[in-house]
């Protein structure tokens, strides 16, 4: 299973994400604390920053490489600030005829398309369902579509679902678009008979404003062992606060969620001190967006799916 992060707040050195706690996101390529399996299959990014040249459209960098492996990743880490950031480390069965290839890594982002998207899970039996999928789809984003697999389709359904995928958007624009895409994937599941337990946990951003959610289809049906990499349902953890940096020897938020101006959200505390972390609640999604007086206004919500 992959794991990935999201943060949206003050500009924040990409270091002090990927590398420099003690259970950072790189550290998880091969020791991730709530996770039985090793995440191989290579990296990818999407940042924002408002001081950058159209700060609408993030920067992406993406390798297939093992992550821990990646000198360049870590030299543009030590370097590069980010006000806004999706991340994702990805985790694959360890089979043959699995895909490895830039075209897989995530962040999913199309041409002129601001929103970015990750997706920890896996889509039982996808291969029988994707192209109920292809109506529901836009034709300008399925001529985009490079990868077969679930994660790829699941972004082109969600940027379909935007009502404009180019312009601004809110994070209740985003939340309805991942709900029609989940509703769209149920009906799927439903007409090829298909109810083994899949979870689809996604972050999905476009720098202003950030989307993280945690589903399952048909939890706790597993008539075949679950990829899950040990755990029936995948996790999805945040925090808020402000001046997120090094504080007693600990990398946290500091100052609570009142009057917070940044949000942290991952698969897992990027520590293995969780006391400032909280587990977002099964069926919901967490909905964040800065404004232009540096606040953070967040919520949680249950999904309508």
């Amino acid at each position: 299973m992959c794991r990935m992060l999201g943060y949206l707040g003050t500009p924040v050195l990409l270091d002090h994400l990927l590398y420099a706690p003690d259970s950072s996101l790189l550290k998880q390529t091969v020791d991730a604390q709530m996770l039985g399996m090793l995440n191989l299959a290579g990296f990818g990014l999407a940042a924002w920053n408002d001081d950058w040249p159209d700060p609408a459209m993030p920067i992406c960098y993406r390798n297939s490489q093992v992550a821990i492996f990646d000198r360049n990743l870590q030299a543009l880490a030590r370097k590069v600030s980010a006000g806004s950031l999706i991340a994702h480390l990805r985790g694959v069965p360890y089979r043959s005829e699995t895909q490895v290839g830039q075209e897989c890594l995530h962040p999913f982002r199309f041409d002129g398309v601001p929103v970015a998207i990750a997706h920890n899970g896996d889509l039982a039996d996808f291969d029988r369902m994707r192209f109920d999928l292809i109506d529901h789809i836009r034709p300008q984003f399925a001529r985009q579509i490079h990868a077969s697999t679930d994660s790829a389709w699941l972004h082109a359904l969600i940027i379909s679902a935007l009502d404009d995928p180019a312009g601004p958007q809110t994070p209740d624009s985003l939340l309805r678009a991942i709900s029609t895409a989940l509703n769209v994937v149920r009906r799927a599941r439903e007409r090829n008979g298909i109810h083994r337990s899949s979870s689809v946990n996604l972050i999905v951003g476009d720098g202003r404003n950030l989307v993280a959610s945690r589903f399952t289809f048909d939890f706790g049906r597993f008539d075949a062992a679950p990829f899950q990499g040990g755990v029936d349902y995948l996790s999805q953890w945040y925090t808020m606060g402000h001046a997120y940096g090094l504080h007693d020897a600990e990398w946290k938020m500091i100052g609570g969620a009142r009057d917070a101006d940044s949000v942290l959200v991952a698969s897992e505390p990027l520590t293995r001190d969780i006391s400032t972390w909280v587990e977002l609640p099964e069926y919901s999604a967490l909905l964040v967006s800065r404004g232009d007086d540096g606040a953070c206004a967040s919520r949680i919500v249950a999904l309508d799916v």
